[in-house]
């Protein structure tokens, strides 16, 4: 099944202003790892939609990011969004023909947040996304887990079905009326999964895009455990260390021993 970066592109041409709260959403992403432990690196963020991951990268003091996309809408926003930044640049280019020599790699760090598990072909993509780690660097994912959304899915599943089939500006709509109906109880719920309990610090037009996020993709996997140490298990010469964030998701950082390929 192919993947769905044109309608990504809609949504990064559509919610392209970066917001300030999401530094935060980054760091919970990114759990124990930091933003800190971006300083001085060389990275390389795949699928980086309209720049707002490589915009807090390089603001943490990240030596240089680059972030690629497919999608020419998406990478309009984010050269938009990183032309401040000295330190960050973009390119076109597929996370299934990442070249390291093509793209200036290879990079101490390549980081590919929230986009894995769109791919039609994850495996793939992490081949390529592992050719262009050099040495002693890592690579650096964040992924949706089964575990901690078991009561959530049905009904985030069912809304997607009918989201990945409908004109993208009717999936729009959808989650604008999804946010408004679900503002309350996002609010004034006492939720227990971290994640969710967070979504009440967020604005609205955040929280909208969150939603549209969810219900506009062709492909949304959710992994388990399991699932995440059989994909980063096959990466040659990897070294995975995963951890469960925010109660609903992966962060895996697997450093590339010296030597390997």
């Amino acid at each position: 099944m192919q993947g769905s970066p044109d309608r990504f592109g809609y949504e990064w041409d559509t919610y392209c202003q970066i917001l300030p709260e999401s530094r935060g959403q980054l760091e919970r992403w990114l759990g124990s790892i930091g933003l800190e432990s971006f300083r001085g690196r060389r990275v390389m963020d795949v699928g980086c939609g309209m720049g707002r991951n490589p915009y807090w990268m390089a603001q943490a003091g990240a030596a240089s990011v680059l972030g690629v996309d497919v999608d020419d809408r998406s990478l309009d926003a984010a050269r938009r969004n990183l032309a401040p930044m000295a330190n960050a640049s973009v390119a076109k280019c597929s996370a299934y023909e990442l070249d390291p020599a093509a793209l200036g790699g290879p990079f101490d760090r390549v980081t590919c947040i929230g986009v894995l598990h769109h791919l039609g072909d994850p495996q793939q993509a992490l081949r390529r996304m592992w050719a262009c780690v050099a040495p002693g660097g890592d690579l650096v994912l964040w992924c949706y887990a089964r575990e901690g959304n078991r009561l959530l899915l049905p009904a985030i599943q069912a809304l997607r079905w009918f989201g990945a089939r409908l004109p993208i500006a009717m999936t729009r709509a959808v989650a604008m009326l999804v946010t408004i109906a679900a503002w309350p109880a996002i609010k004034l719920l006492p939720w227990r999964t971290s994640y969710y309990a967070q979504l009440k610090r967020l604005s609205f037009r955040n929280v909208e895009s969150i939603i549209f996020d969810q219900i506009l993709p062709r492909v949304s996997n959710y992994w388990t455990r399991a699932d995440m140490e059989r994909l980063t298990g096959a990466l040659p010469g990897g070294r995975a260390y995963i951890e469960f964030v925010q109660g609903n998701s992966w962060t895996a950082r697997i450093e590339k021993v010296d030597g390997a390929a």
